[in-house]
């Protein structure tokens, strides 16, 4: 008998649970899912901008080395070269830069935007417990 009520008991909190569990699955909890994804994927995002912009650095160092060398050679071609292929570089640098700069805004203002949303899931949630 008593363990019988146990088992009753036992098999009602698993069912008590699974219905909380499948209950957290609404509206409010997809979009705070679907807005950690996309803070995640800006996240990534932002770190292969960071190499790119690390990258196009040391390549318009090593220019710059270049062109100094070229001018202590007296090689007045190569230097015109260096100095264009340098342009293009500080160009492409400094593109990179703000593109990297647009996604940690655009990555900080999702993050805003998960932190409102999680707390209105929180508020939800509270709602529903009343």
């Amino acid at each position: 008998m008593i363990r019988n009520l146990l088992c009753g008991i036992g098999a009602a909190l698993l069912l008590v649970g699974a219905a909380a569990r499948a209950d957290d699955n609404d509206a409010a909890d997809q979009k705070v899912a679907a807005e950690k994804a996309k803070v995640q994927q800006d996240t990534a995002t932002v770190r292969a901008d960071r190499t790119k912009v690390r990258a196009d650095h040391e390549q318009v160092v090593d220019d710059r080395q270049q062109l100094a060398k070229d001018r202590a050679a007296h090689d007045k071609d190569a230097v015109a070269a260096d100095k264009a292929k340098l342009a293009t570089d500080r160009g492409t640098m400094k593109s990179d830069f703000q593109q990297e700069r647009a996604d940690k805004k655009q990555r900080r203002e999702d993050r805003q935007e998960l932190r409102r949303d999680r707390r209105e899931d929180r508020r939800e949630d509270r709602k529903d417990r009343h």
